[in-house]
């Protein structure tokens, strides 16, 4: 590892600009180890070490298949369309690496060719993009979404062309010697390195883990980057799903399927179809009533009422009706083949959620006007990771800007089932935060529920933005404090405000980059996975302190198993995720060793609660000022 990132190593021969940074060249080294030895490693690396190629190189160089896991499309652009392509040509010109996504993020040329034999667009704005659509799908090599960025996210007829487990026959599609997806699942089992997302490892491990060939070819080692995020990821694909999305997609597809199956006698088939989207609505009606908004509560079938238990006595004997009745079609209608499967898949978790036999899970619900969705999530995801990752693969390393919580692994360990002999490397930034950051707290302010505090807020926000002339992210930790601080604002500054939901993220971003005195108000997705370096982002203001609702089903039931365990839930789960998520939010301000700017938390605990040095420790190593005119000095230099 000195080799290539010492002093005098290939990376500072070949890359102009190039620092010798003794944190990255130590976790080169640790990762390298971790491969030799077939060990696991957890190493938080501060903003600025370059951990992308501490773990790269030394990937490349370990002889072994290593999968390379993101938390956000973003870093997995950069490795594929940057990084890549450098080390490829300065380190090892034979590297073969390939980028893994979702089967959604695919074009299936099959339900593409259909869909333009006979193609329902959803309205105007759709059609005029259809022709431009239908020129790139006749053109691309890969398929990828990811191409055509001028499509829009909400382009609904990316839903019925797109590859879908759901829609797939396999070898049975006249379209599998030229499919998209196969392509690229041949060219990743041929690869040495494979780049995914935390999402698509995780469905792929579960589906390993119910007998079904995964999409990931098998690896010897796996690199898991933003792996703070990994217990909120792997929970959602370790539980059990259904939704009247699904139910009525299956009867969506049916009545498709029988539409384009000729002569062939499918009534039968076409009205049990018809009546699952019927059934689907009285699944939503159940679980939302008319008049209750967007709910997200404990399942309990016994107070769900006997109208919703009959509608899912309905749903489940239909879909069980349901395989024989497609099975005399299957080899003629060959769109209606894995309609028997998808029925017994979803009576099977519509059963499971219903008798809620196992009791490592906690069972939910969620439901609008739109529809509904019973889920049961695992309280715990260390056992599972315990023994499906770390006991089934030799090398895994954890690594992220925020692992560890005032300075201890002990969180991330238990939360994600850490073998105890895994080492552990904890390496701060090199950037001069005492020098490039200064962080304010007030000591005299109201508490985050108190009926004056977005007042307050709004006004001090208001004095922050004014000395900094804009460029400032605002985050917070709810929609009702976001836009009531921005109301209260509003009109009062003189620098263009944006909000969240206004546009897309990536449009608001776009925005917020090239408009340097603008003003950005966010919350939930923005706290982490963006990257605004240079003087558009000089403030990061954030409301309170992040805890997570205590009352949400799953947050509720992972603080009631700690504390029969004996352990204080508070200090043990919901600091720690505040704090990492702190971590995060204030990550933002600070990207590149030019980068200046003020740090602002609305919080006075802090301050005054016990645990509040954990959130302490967990700021950067800056000054410290409890005075708004403690701040002008410092601006005053910038």
């Amino acid at each position: 590892m000195e080799k290539y990132f010492g002093p005098q190593g290939i990376l500072a021969e070949k890359v102009p600009g190039f620092e010798h940074r003794p944190g990255q060249l130590e976790m080169a080294r640790a990762v390298f180890e971790a491969f030799r030895a077939k060990s696991t490693l957890l190493a938080e690396a501060g903003t600025g070490t370059g951990k992308t190629w501490a773990y790269l190189v030394p990937a490349m160089l370990s002889g072994k298949k290593v999968v390379v896991s993101t938390g956000t499309k973003t870093l997995q652009d950069q490795i594929l369309d940057h990084d890549i392509p450098f080390l490829r040509k300065h380190i090892d010109s034979n590297l073969k690496a390939v980028c893994l996504k979702g089967r959604r993020n695919y074009l299936c040329k099959r339900r593409f060719f259909e869909f333009c034999y006979q193609p329902t667009l959803w309205n105007r704005e759709e059609a005029g993009l259809f022709r431009r659509f239908q020129k790139w799908a006749a053109t691309s090599t890969s398929g990828d979404r990811s191409e055509i960025p001028w499509l829009p996210d909400n382009f609904r007829t990316w839903n019925e062309v797109c590859s879908s487990s759901e829609n797939c026959l396999g070898r049975q599609c006249p379209e599998f010697s030229r499919c998209h997806l196969t392509r690229v699942r041949n060219e990743a089992a041929r690869a040495d390195l494979v780049v995914v997302n935390h999402h698509l490892f995780f469905a792929d491990m579960a589906l390993r883990q119910r007998g079904v060939d995964g999409v990931i070819p098998e690896y010897d080692a796996v690199v898991f980057d933003e792996a703070h995020q990994l217990e909120d990821v792997a929970s959602d694909y370790f539980g059990i799903h259904f939704s009247s999305f699904a139910l009525a997609q299956l009867s969506r597809d049916i009545v498709k399927a029988c539409g384009s199956a000729g002569k062939l006698d499918v009534g039968a088939v076409l009205n049990a179809g018809r009546q699952l989207e019927v059934l689907s609505r009285l699944f939503t009606l159940g679980l939302a009533p008319p008049g209750k908004g967007a709910v997200r509560v404990r399942f309990d079938p016994e107070k769900a009422g006997e109208d919703f238990a009959a509608a899912c006595r309905q749903i489940i004997h239909a879909l069980d009706e349901l395989p024989a009745m497609v099975k005399p079609f299957e080899e003629k209608a060959e769109n209606l083949a894995g309609a028997g499967r998808r029925a017994l898949e979803l009576s099977a978790a519509l059963t499971a959620l219903i008798e809620q036999k196992d009791e490592s899970l906690v069972y939910w619900r969620e439901a609008n006007q739109q529809g509904g969705a019973l889920n049961a999530t695992p309280i715990e995801v260390g056992p599972i990771l315990k023994e499906l990752l770390f006991a089934a693969v030799s090398s895994v390393v954890l690594t992220s800007a925020t692992l560890s919580v005032a300075g201890a692994f002990d969180f991330a360990r238990r939360a994600l089932g850490v073998p105890p002999e895994g080492r552990e490397l904890l390496l701060h930034s090199p950037f001069e935060y005492e020098r490039q950051a200064i962080a304010y707290i007030p000591q005299r302010f109201p508490a985050p529920n108190d009926g004056v505090f977005c007042t307050r807020m709004a006004e001090e926000a208001a004095q922050i933005i004014e000395k900094t002339r804009g460029r400032t992210l605002l985050l917070f930790t709810s929609y009702k404090n976001m836009n009531e601080v921005y109301k209260l604002v509003e009109g009062k500054i003189s620098f263009p405000l944006l909000v969240q939901g206004q546009k897309t993220k990536r449009a608001l971003l776009q925005e917020f980059k090239e408009n340097v005195a603008s003003v950005l108000f966010a919350t939930s997705s923005f706290w982490q996975g963006i990257d605004v370096p240079g003087e558009a982002l000089s403030c990061v203001i954030i409301d309170k302190l992040p805890f997570e609702v205590p009352d949400d089903p799953v947050t509720a039931s992972r603080l009631d198993r700690i504390a029969k365990q004996g352990g204080n839930a508070f200090y043990d789960y919901q600091v720690p995720r505040a704090a990492i998520q702190l971590k995060q939010g204030i990550g933002r301000l600070i990207r590149s060793s030019g980068d200046r700017g003020v740090i602002a938390v609305f919080d006075i605990r802090i301050l005054t609660k016990g645990y509040g040095q954990v959130f302490v420790k967990s700021l950067p190593p800056c000054r410290i000022v409890h005075s708004l005119e403690q701040i002008d000095p410092f601006l005053g230099s910038l």
